[in-house]
């Protein structure tokens, strides 16, 4: 390790941490510790002399990066486990990337703490989670200080990450977009936008110690609740309302949006009129651009502009996995309906996501479906009613619309209200 290099950790190998962290890291000239439990994932990059490869998808062309010479380790072998432990006790930055927070009672919390209570107290560190869930960073902290006493040295932060793309493994897209595989011989590349940017909850370790990040792509934010709640609520609720609808069209990448009238009085809109109304509502005391007229709408034109990136061959059926899990009472789809109704707004975009999500999985009456969405809540409110009431009359309109000529649900919708009388006022 070069004289005064900085240590990265990253605990997770996945399109995040690999993607997004560790690029990072690697631009900035770290030195990149990763970890996982995943064998296969370790030996590949292993016997590809310690590096992988990412593909970044630009609006214009695709290009291809070298990360590395990288250290990872498997943490389920107690040597290996050790000398991530050792590193922790070292690092500048460690950032947890993992599928949920609920994987971090199953050693993380206990990697952190062994590592981190190894640290000289003149030695400042963050820890930064990026598991996509509202306040994960609280929830880890409490997991590795369960009884509080952060050490004054260690701050967890959380992130909003809003960089999309993934692993693709479809053999043909790889060798037709010349995509360079992540290691030598495999039969995945990872395929990620060109957007790196990072909302990070504002650091204050700094004020009593010389602590000074390698991340140079860092918004920093008293307020990062408003980001937070904005990207499930705004860019995952919409990416899956898109998503589901985009199944049920037979589309197989989000770019198949360019050109559908769809995507712009659905989605766009969705975003304008559900979600923007009760974010801008909600903030409107923040300091922050992003709930202004004009600072919201240029998130919205960004975003819808790259999710449509025709270089980043988004897969629809990476957007929609876990359905179940979607439709939750407190996730995107069912929570954004919830927050619309709190501010007299009808989300009756986002119930024809729900109804999509319902439909593509089985040839359902509403009865049924409808069952199985509050089979899906274990908690609710008051506001059950109304969203049932809205997802069954959506339910109707995606079935019908589904049977007809028409290619565009919200064209059909529009016809439909023009000549029949049974249509739900919320559709007319």
């Amino acid at each position: 390790m070069k004289n005064n290099q900085k240590i990265f950790v990253g605990i997770g190998s996945g399109a995040i941490q690999l993607g997004l962290w560790a690029y990072q890291a690697n631009l900035a000239g770290m030195k990149i510790i990763l970890c996982d439990v995943d064998p296969e994932r370790i030996n590949q990059i292993r016997k590809n002399k310690n590096c992988y490869h990412i593909n970044i998808a630009h609006f214009d062309r695709i290009v291809s990066v070298k990360i590395g010479p990288v250290e990872i380790y498997n943490i389920s072998i107690p040597e290996e486990r050790n000398r991530v432990i050792g590193y922790i006790g070292k690092a500048n930055d460690i950032v947890t990337a993992v599928p949920s927070t609920s994987i971090y009672e199953k050693g993380i919390s206990d990697l952190l703490k062994e590592g981190l209570l190894l640290r000289n107290k003149n030695s400042p560190v963050i820890v930064y989670a990026s598991e996509n869930q509202i306040r994960a960073a609280r929830t880890l902290e409490k997991l590795v200080f369960p009884s509080g006493g952060t050490p004054p040295f260690v701050q967890f932060c959380d992130t909003v990450i809003a960089r999309m793309g993934g692993v693709q493994s479809d053999m043909k897209l790889i060798k037709k977009l010349e995509l360079q595989p992540m290691t030598s011989g495999d039969k995945e590349a990872m395929l990620v936008e060109d957007f790196d940017k990072i909302i990070v909850e504002k650091e204050y370790l700094s004020r009593k110690y010389s602590f000074e990040t390698e991340f140079s792509r860092f918004h920093s934010t008293d307020d990062i609740g408003l980001y937070e709640e904005n990207k499930l609520f705004g860019h995952n609720a919409v990416h899956s309302l898109l998503g589901f609808i985009g199944k049920l069209k037979g589309y197989t990448f989000m770019s198949q949006y360019n050109g559908d009238s769809d995507f712009g009085y659905i989605g766009v809109d969705a975003l304008r009129e559900e979600t923007g109304r009760w974010s801008k509502m909600k903030y409107k005391s923040s300091k922050e651009e992003i709930v202004t007229e004009n600072g919201y709408e240029s998130w919205v034109v960004q975003l819808c502009s790259r999710i449509v990136n025709p270089f980043l061959f988004d897969l629809v059926d990476r957007i929609i996995r876990d359905p179940e899990r979607k439709l939750g009472w407190d996730d995107r789809l069912i929570s954004i309906m919830r927050n619309s109704f709190s501010v007299g707004v009808v989300p009756k975009r986002y119930a024809l996501g729900v109804a999509s999500a319902l439909l593509y999985q089985k040839n359902l009456t509403k009865q049924k479906a409808l069952a199985i969405l509050e089979n899906l809540w274990v908690k609710s409110d008051k506001q059950k009613g109304k969203i049932i009431k809205l997802v069954g009359d959506a339910f109707e309109i995606v079935k019908r619309w589904r049977a007809s000529p028409y290619k565009s649900l919200w064209q059909y919708i529009g016809v439909r209200s023009q000549h029949s009388t049974k249509q739900s006022n919320d559709y007319a």
